[in-house]
């Protein structure tokens, strides 16, 4: 799949819609990386990699998507194709099918939340622009494909009535996005995913407007961008108020919860559950059950198990005479290091305050 993207690619244009200072988070995720492969499963039909659910998933966009062709003749498949759109920025379709008067232009939804509808999803209105271009077509229909969400959402555009408005709101969003002086417009969902939040000044007087109420002796620091903070004193100044705006973030989760708990409907949330952590209490006793019971051998059952290095300590330290224990626990981590049994992870760096 390719691997570069626009500055003002068509899947940051809502987001950007709402603030214009809206920049993606750098790096990945697990379930980044899981549409990943997931998209290019769909595009090679090479499910090796995938788990049975992500193989369903993907099996029900392929078997889709080979409709929809059959049903366009005749028709022309371009698979992962870079459209230009309007000018103004670039971006790589799924699949596009390409008929004589008409295109069908489909993106893969893999998440387990549901898109805008196509009818209003600028991503989609962005991919159209793209066809429109590309193509001497009539009409376009946008297609995302959310196997997860049970959900086919489509729209047909029309060159003659909707290529026009279409291309101006997208313009729009990029002009604002260019402006250095468009304005910051905070968002509870949107915030969540942006890159910028760190040095975002609406967030930032928000913050302060928290401090000022949750903590009536502190001092807040002249400058609230971090990375413009040049003072070691005004450093320090931020780094009283950090904690100060985790623990309000902490207590509102708190009180919602209490609020839930007790009847009162908050919008947009609703209790969820997890199983609690399984412990091991008693290793030679599992080690009975899980070798008479289940026939597994002794050097299949240790790599199963764990030990805590501070433990491990302390049992060596209660065997030696007094006065002895602290010497033997250095040679017992001398004695394992030398043997490669325990090894020791990357330093941790962090800062505490002096006392």
């Amino acid at each position: 799949m390719p691997t570069t993207h626009a500055k003002h690619g068509p899947s940051s244009l809502k987001n950007k819609e709402i603030c214009p200072h809206w920049q993606n988070r750098p790096g990945s995720s697990a379930a980044a990386d899981e549409g990943t492969r997931m998209h290019e499963a769909a595009e090679t039909n090479n499910l090796e990699d995938l788990n049975p659910e992500q193989c369903a998933q993907v099996e029900s966009c392929i078997d889709e998507v080979a409709r929809r062709q059959q049903a366009l003749k005749p028709c022309i498949r371009r698979n992962e194709l870079k459209l230009e759109i309007g000018g103004l920025t670039f971006g790589t379709a799924d699949v596009v099918l390409v008929g004589s008067s008409k295109a069908c232009l489909i993106d893969y939804k893999m998440g387990r939340v549901p898109v805008d509808p196509a009818e209003t999803n600028l991503q989609g209105w962005a991919y159209a622009i793209g066809v429109f271009e590309a193509f001497p077509v009539d009409s376009v229909t946008v297609v995302f494909l959310q196997p997860r969400c049970d959900i086919i959402s489509e729209h047909t555009f029309h060159r003659t009535h909707d290529y026009d408005r279409m291309r101006a709101r997208v313009a729009d969003v990029i002009r604002q996005a260019e402006d250095e002086n468009s304005p910051f417009c905070p968002h509870p969902e949107n915030c969540e995913y942006c890159g910028r939040k760190a040095e975002c000044p609406a967030l930032a007087s928000k913050a302060l407007a928290i401090a000022a109420q949750y903590a009536d002796a502190l001092e807040l620091p002249d400058e609230m961008h971090p990375s413009n903070i040049t003072d070691p004193k005004q450093m320090a100044l931020a780094l009283k108020l950090a904690p100060v705006l985790t623990d309000w973030a902490q207590s509102v989760r708190k009180h919602a919860l209490d609020m839930v708990q007790g009847g009162v409907e908050v919008p947009g949330y609703g209790l969820k559950f997890r199983s609690g952590q399984r412990t091991i209490k008693d290793i030679p006793l599992v080690w009975e059950v899980i070798h008479s019971e289940f026939c597994v051998s002794l050097s299949d059952f240790l790599p199963a198990c764990s030990i805590s290095v501070t433990a491990l300590e302390k049992a060596v330290k209660n065997q030696q005479e007094h006065g002895k224990g602290a010497s033997a626990i250095r040679r017992m981590n001398q004695l394992l290091a030398s043997e490669g049994l325990c090894t020791t992870g990357n330093e941790v760096t962090y800062l505490a305050k002096e006392r």
